[in-house]
């Protein structure tokens, strides 16, 4: 039985539909609309405040206003109230030495340091070619003062960024040198004390160190992901598969990420064809940004990670194990999974900015949680030490020696043992 509906009813339940409709739209529009005015007015007020302050400062204040300085420390107030260390403003110095950390090459004096125990500041390598090299910097010296600077007392954080400087710029160095390694001037506790100065000017950063241990077995180390960081390790890599390594320990403790279209370019080289970097933006949309060709490495691979390995470095490993390409051993990492855009300002100046989180092949992020390795392995405090000061040698490195075993596990014929009386590493393509 046919049902008929009367036009007056059709068209009452089409204007109810149609009110229905317009409701629903206008009471969403409005909560956008709302939204969008207390935005702006929390917008104004943070402006009415701060020229509130202006006002106030420029009234009263006895002092002398750099506006240059107050310029910059707003900024950066600015991005520091995100609540995200990884955000920051650079002045457009600080940008300049930002640009030169990515890139190959750098100016300034070509040394690698740390703190010591007296807070003064170990070299712990000087890079080949560099005007320190050139000016006689050698590793172990301690430096304890810059420019008639004492070291300790302008903090060790000033003290590095004294090591940077436009090409052609002169730096003074006084020294601590052991007595054998011959000086200018002597002590009498078998320690010299030397005054080197140094010529800034431009050198290249290699990144990748390589060597043969435990036999046959195949060691790189990639302090950082840097523009020449895929050429070198290529070029390591294909050194030691000549030699006929049986598998590659890669290590990546202390690397602080770096560039993620360097560390794409030596994943390439070591894995099937696949998806190897993508990244989610704020509202939700997934980009893949770089993929890996077919051509891949057919040896067995561990990485060394760390508390200090960050970012580019995190997802480098992570690729590693997600491709069942080889095993990760370690401690977990440092979990910086976001993407950090620097954006260049009118002046010169810029921002690092977080915009975006990078996912696993899975889909899931690490920011936050880091990555845990498949093998734990921790180093004492002394070994710790040694290590970040370029000590330890890979023979008698207990993490090194774990990612040996870890090759062992993979079905690698490893000639020496792990654990058992070390031999000389043989270097194949020291970086330093």
């Amino acid at each position: 039985m046919r049902k008929k509906f009367s036009l007056g009813a059709v068209v009452s339940v089409a204007a109810l539909s149609a009110a229905v409709t317009v409701t629903l739209t206008y009471n969403f529009a409005m909560d956008s609309f709302n939204a969008k005015v207390a935005d702006v007015n929390e917008r104004q007020a943070m402006y009415t405040k701060l020229s509130e302050i202006d006002r106030k400062v420029r009234q009263d204040y006895v002092g002398h206003i750099d506006e240059k300085t107050l310029t910059d420390a707003i900024c950066a107030g600015y991005l520091s109230g995100l609540g995200d260390s990884r955000s920051q403003y650079l002045s457009a110095k600080k940008y300049k030495q930002y640009r030169n950390y990515t890139d190959a090459k750098s100016i300034g004096v070509g040394i690698d340091t740390v703190q010591d125990t007296d807070g003064n500041m170990k070299v712990i390598s000087v890079a080949s070619g560099s005007p320190g090299e050139k000016a006689g910097i050698k590793k172990g010296d301690t430096i304890i003062q810059i420019d008639n600077k004492e070291v300790v007392r302008i903090t060790y954080a000033e003290a590095v960024q004294e090591l940077e400087g436009a090409a052609g710029t002169q730096v003074s160095f006084k020294i601590l040198r052991s007595a054998s390694g011959g000086s200018t001037s002597s002590s009498s506790n078998g320690v010299n004390v030397i005054t080197v100065t140094v010529t800034r000017g431009e050198y290249t950063q290699h990144m990748v160190e390589s060597s043969i241990i435990n036999g046959n077995v195949g060691y790189l180390r990639i302090r950082r992901f840097s523009e020449n960081t895929p050429d070198d390790f290529n070029s390591a890599v294909a050194n030691l598969v000549n030699k006929g390594v049986c598998g590659l320990v890669i290590d990546l403790r202390g690397n602080a990420g770096g560039s993620m279209s360097a560390a794409a370019s030596v994943l390439d080289t070591l894995l099937p064809a696949g998806t190897i970097v993508s990244v989610r933006d704020r509202s939700g949309k997934t980009t893949v940004e770089y993929t890996s060709k077919a051509n891949e490495i057919s040896l067995p691979v561990s990485i060394v990670i760390d508390s200090g390995t960050s970012g580019a470095s995190e997802l480098f490993a992570v690729d590693i194990r997600d491709f069942n390409k080889g095993l990760l051993i370690g401690e977990k990492t440092a979990g910086v999974g976001t993407k950090e855009t620097a954006v260049p300002l009118s002046d010169g100046s810029a921002m690092i900015l977080a915009t975006g989180e990078y996912l696993t092949s899975g889909g899931k992020t690490f920011d936050g949680a880091g990555v845990q390795p498949d093998i734990m392995k921790s180093l004492s405090a002394e070994d710790h030490e040694k290590f970040y000061s370029n000590n330890l040698p890979v023979s008698s490195d207990p993490q090194v020696q774990t990612a040996v075993t870890g090759l062992q596990r993979q079905g690698a014929k490893v000639q020496q043992a792990p654990g058992t009386a070390p031999t000389s590493d043989v270097s194949e393509a020291a970086k330093d």
